[in-house]
């Protein structure tokens, strides 16, 4: 039936064309990733390299201003410490940080979310900004809005605020 085989062959064309597009999606999101995931493994590499940490415990690109690679981790003295090296070689120096000498991850998130009912923490980052490292909590409050907040790491003051989005 000449019918039925053009409704295969329809079938046929639309779950290929489909297929195609998600498979070339795929494909180029890996693509385009691979640059961090290259500078990622480069900034590890580096810190373990030049002994300036033992292990790692998390590593990720902040983007602010400038964009930098945040390696967290223990020294060989079990000190724990972050890392900040710039995406863009020679841009600016390594920054570091002890945690000593801040406010730990758990500690920013109970700050900005004191008094916040029923929200849910996206992510929570150290990074650097203009007045140095900072805490970026990302929520979404109970009515569904998106929420920045950017905590001081030395003494968890805040320093912005972006609310409501």
């Amino acid at each position: 039936d000449l019918n039925m085989a053009l409704k295969r062959w329809l079938l046929f064309i639309v779950i290929f064309t489909i297929s195609l597009t998600a498979i070339l999606s795929i494909l180029i999101y890996t693509q385009a990733r691979e640059p961090f995931k290259e500078a990622l493994t480069s900034a590890e590499s580096y810190t373990l390299k030049n002994n300036l940490l033992e292990t790692i415990d998390e590593s990720y690109v902040y983007n602010s201003t400038d964009s930098y690679q945040t390696i967290i981790g223990n020294t060989k003295d079990g000190a724990k410490k972050a890392f900040f090296i710039p995406l863009k070689a020679n841009e600016e120096p390594i920054m570091e940080v002890s945690f000593e000498e801040g406010i730990s991850k758990e500690e920013a998130i109970s700050i900005v979310l004191d008094g916040e009912q029923e929200s849910k923490v996206l992510h929570a980052k150290l990074g650097v900004e203009e007045v140095g490292p900072v805490w970026e909590i990302t929520f979404v409050n109970s009515k569904d809005n998106l929420n920045y907040v950017y905590l001081l790491f030395d003494n968890g003051d805040w320093w912005k605020r972006i609310s409501n989005l």
